[in-house]
């Protein structure tokens, strides 16, 4: 038998636990972002000219700086660039988002260029995801990726003759109107995206951003099947299509006469009781379902969220 008096094995609390996994986390949040640190600085030999590489939020480095020095305790923002590429006769951004733990998680990637068709667009971005995907994660690989596209993106650029006006209006074209739900939205270059592929493909509707974000494209449906790819084809921890409404038009003359947005827009809908840290990334649930509903929409809030919506003003 075991005597009263004989030391018993001590565990740690379970709030000690939740400390010293968090006090672990950051310490591998340090060990990642001195690593990002490192690759930003030599990717900035590579592209020393005024232009071809810019930061995004420069108060961000300062705060990546102060979390590996130790000197806070706050995660910093992701660090986010983009990179100007003249290949030839092509230019192209890249636009580079490196998640806290990147490069052990992948970095979220975006070409763009005025100089490809819609379809070659989505195409590269798509081509450039596999490729990210296909390389070895714990490695830094934006250099790798301006290899790749400097090597493969004179592919995706052929001259495409534009369609004659006439044969545009002689077409019959079918009405979409799509309701998307992200986890969240917050990254700043991802709703530039949003906001200039819809406007490209004269789509409108709205982007709410914060947690969780919601969109709406409408247009031709050609044109929001365009947008769609191409945004879902970005790095999202979660997105989805919730719900999709469709018509046939007889003609392009009769494509306003069906939307219930005048244009595409962001919007916001802040929440008078969230802490001042907190604003701006929770939605006023009340003032976002009036919204609808003065956009003759308001059905769509149970879609979203599995309730009846009701007024701000209520």
């Amino acid at each position: 038998m075991h005597s009263d008096s004989q030391p018993r094995s001590r565990g740690l609390s379970p709030e000690r636990c939740k400390q010293q996994v968090a006090s672990a986390g950051k310490d591998k949040i340090r060990e990642m972002l001195l690593i990002q640190l490192e690759e930003l600085e030599m990717l900035t030999s590579m592209f020393p000219n005024s232009g071809e590489l810019t930061v995004t939020d420069q108060s961000v480095i300062a705060d990546i700086n102060q979390f590996v020095e130790c000197k806070s305790s706050t995660v910093p923002l992701h660090l986010e660039y983009i990179i100007n590429l003249n290949l030839d006769d092509l230019k192209l951004e890249l636009c580079a988002n490196l998640p806290s733990f990147y490069p052990e998680t992948e970095p979220s990637v975006f070409v763009r260029s005025d100089q490809l068709n819609r379809t070659h667009q989505t195409r590269l971005n798509s081509d450039v995801k596999d490729y990210v995907a296909s390389l070895e994660r714990g490695e830094i690989c934006i250099c790798s990726i301006v290899i790749w596209l400097q090597e493969n993106a004179a592919n995706y650029h052929q001259k495409i003759a534009s369609p004659k006006k006439e044969n545009l209006k002689e077409s019959r074209e079918s009405f979409s109107r799509l309701w998307i739900y992200s986890h969240h939205i917050y990254n700043k270059t991802k709703r530039k995206e949003i906001l200039e592929q819809a406007l490209d493909r004269n789509l409108s509707g709205f982007c709410l951003p914060g947690k969780p974000g919601i969109i709406c494209v409408e247009g031709p449906s050609s044109g929001c099947s365009e947008w769609w790819q191409t945004i879902r084809n970005m790095t999202w921890q979660r997105i989805m299509c919730k719900k999709v409404e469709e018509e046939v038009i007889g003609s392009w003359q009769d494509l306003d006469s069906h939307r219930k947005f005048g244009k595409f827009q962001e919007v916001s809908f802040v929440n008078e009781n969230a802490t001042s840290k907190d604003q701006g990334k929770h939605m006023n649930m009340g003032d976002f379902y009036r919204y609808l509903q003065e956009h003759d929409c308001g059905e769509v809030f149970k879609d979203y969220f599995g309730i009846d919506g009701r007024s701000g003003d209520a």
